[in-house]
């Protein structure tokens, strides 16, 4: 997937244990998603920070990926200081149905 690519109707994306340790995306590249989900995915060092300027991203779901808590957690934080809606990262454990 290169940075110039552009998914305009993808709500939700899943990824599960990716083979890369390093994710780079363009700021328009996912300009409706709301859900991220990322299951045992240990080779990922972070999320990358872009997500938080993504508007209509509702929820960071990490599954089984301890590692990449710290930046779901500071992309929290950063659409919280910039003022945008309420953005869900939960407890790791705690895992949902999903829609």
């Amino acid at each position: 997937m290169g940075e110039e690519e552009t998914f305009v109707n993808l709500r939700c994306l899943y990824l599960e244990e990716v083979t890369f340790g390093k994710w780079e995306f363009g700021g328009e590249s996912f300009p409706v998603l709301e859900k991220l989900v990322l299951w045992k995915c240990h080779m990922l060092k972070e999320i990358p920070p872009s997500f938080g300027d993504i508007c209509s991203l509702k929820i960071i779901k990490l599954v089984k990926s301890p590692k990449l808590e710290d930046s779901a957690k500071k992309i929290k934080q950063y659409v919280e200081d910039m003022g945008g809606a309420e953005l869900q990262v939960p407890d790791p454990n705690n895992i949902p149905l999903f829609k």
